[in-house]
């Protein structure tokens, strides 16, 4: 009895091993490209599975990522912070430099260095690294360098910046001119690149179709020209960029965050997505000048301001599907000028509006008459297209009581309302989160009960 008993769990435990064995039956090929589906950490680890799995991540062709692990230093002793600092980038440099090398995959479809502080005192390793994931001709590479100051307070001075980042050069690229040509996208955060390289990387990047560069100390007066460049987004170069020209027959998209500069856009006619934010009060007025032969075509279509000023003459958005305004505050008449821009887009489905309030600067509550008030008093043009309307940060005093009133009135056909109340700082005499939510509650019941039709789902958070 025993002998069988003992018997059939060996016969178990075999099939078992068999069983955790059939991937080793599987040719190499096979295994490499079951490792595709898999990030570069889990391709790693999968060396442990067996001896047969052990080598093969050094065949990895996906995407080859090397980020920041560790929380960053909190130590407020000067000394301690630079011998930590300068200890974890040589540990982190030591990291890439050793995976890196040990790749024998001759083609990888993406490297990526996310959020550690390299400077130019690095330049000589990263340059490295750039050419090799060229030279095996990666279609996305992506940098982002931001120091840890820039992570911790989201400031960093200009001039800390311009001296000490890393900076694109010809150099960078010398050992890697077999592969650049197939670079397809290229994002860089906290690295320098002047004018003139960045036209140099268009010129030997035929086939880029997605630029980023953001926090880019150098650019003054970048000028893009790409045959098949789609999406181009230049942000928080704020430090000295004066204009931009764009000349790219097949852009789709434009971001661009930063003070207000003049925008060139000689030529794109496939333009169709806008995302602007100078955080100046006359944002509207600005992309209406400089972005005034575009406007009509575009579907989608992002401000961000601060204070909102009235904005007369806007040209019909007749293509515009989906709007979003970023406002800094919401007091006073600011968002009224909000109702002619949802105007001049006649075929708009979807409008979102975020606003962000300061310490104290939420509003009294609003009394139930004067919600009663404000319904009969706001009118407007019947919209007959927007379906969804979404407000975050909403704190409910008038300007921002006004536009759900007149959304709620004028948007015939609407079928979902988010409204995302701002917790804010209230003071005694300030309306909390609870209380605004009680009053918008009330106006958005007062509104539905007498629309026709009322069906509309409203989603409070």
């Amino acid at each position: 009895m025993e002998n069988m008993e003992l018997h059939q769990s060996k016969k178990v435990l075999e099939g078992e091993e068999n069983r955790r064995d059939e991937t080793s039956r599987l040719n190499d090929d096979i295994l490499i490209r079951i490792l595709g589906f898999l990030s570069f950490k889990e391709a790693v680890r999968s060396s442990v599975i067996s001896r047969r799995w052990q080598h093969l991540w050094k065949y990895f062709s996906g995407c080859l990522r090397f980020e920041q692990t560790k929380p960053r230093l909190a130590s407020w002793n000067l000394n301690v912070r630079t011998r930590k600092k300068i200890a974890e980038r040589c540990e982190f440099i030591e990291w890439v430099n050793k995976y890196l090398n040990s790749n024998q995959a001759s083609t990888i479809d993406e490297f990526r260095v996310d959020n550690f502080d390299l400077d130019k005192d690095s330049k000589a390793y990263v340059d490295e690294w750039v050419g090799i994931a060229l030279q095996k001709k990666t279609k996305n590479l992506q940098l982002n360098f931001g120091p840890e100051s820039y992570v911790r307070r989201r400031s960093v001075a200009a001039s800390r910046v311009a001296a000490r980042c890393y900076c694109l050069t010809k150099e960078t690229f010398s050992s890697a001119l077999s592969g650049i040509h197939l670079l397809t996208s290229l994002t860089v955060n906290f690295v320098g690149v002047s004018d003139e390289m960045l036209e140099h990387i268009v010129s030997i990047c035929p086939l880029l179709e997605s630029l980023e560069l953001d926090h880019s100390p150098q650019l003054t007066h970048p000028k893009v020209s790409a045959l098949r460049l789609k999406h181009l987004n230049i942000c928080h170069t704020e430090y000295f960029i004066e204009s931009i020209e764009i000349y790219a027959p097949n852009l789709v998209s434009f971001d661009y965050t930063g003070k207000k500069i003049p925008l060139h856009i000689k030529y794109a006619p496939k333009l169709n997505q806008v995302c602007y934010d100078d955080g100046s009060s006359s944002a509207i007025q600005h992309l209406s000048i400089h972005l005034a032969n575009y406007l009509p075509q575009l579907v989608t279509l992002s401000i961000g301001m601060s204070i909102v000023r009235v904005v007369s003459n806007f040209p019909k958005l007749t293509s515009l599907k989906h709007l979003r305004c970023d406002a800094l505050k919401s007091n006073g008449n600011s968002l009224r000028c909000l109702t002619s821009l949802i105007e001049a887009a006649p075929f708009l489905h979807k409008f979102v509006l975020e606003v962000s309030h300061g310490t104290g600067e939420i509003i009294k509550k609003i009394h139930p008459s004067e919600v009663r008030f404000m319904c009969r008093s706001v009118s407007g043009h019947p919209h007959e297209y927007i379906k969804e309307v979404e407000i975050v940060g909403f704190c409910g005093n008038k300007a921002e009581a006004e536009i759900l009133i007149y959304l709620l009135k004028n948007a015939v056909m609407l079928e979902t309302i988010r409204i995302e109340v701002s917790i804010g700082t209230p003071k005694k005499t300030y309306a909390y989160p609870e209380e605004i939510k009680q009053m918008t509650n009330y106006m958005i019941n007062y509104l539905i009960q007498n629309r026709s039709p009322p069906q509309v789902l409203f989603l409070l958070l």
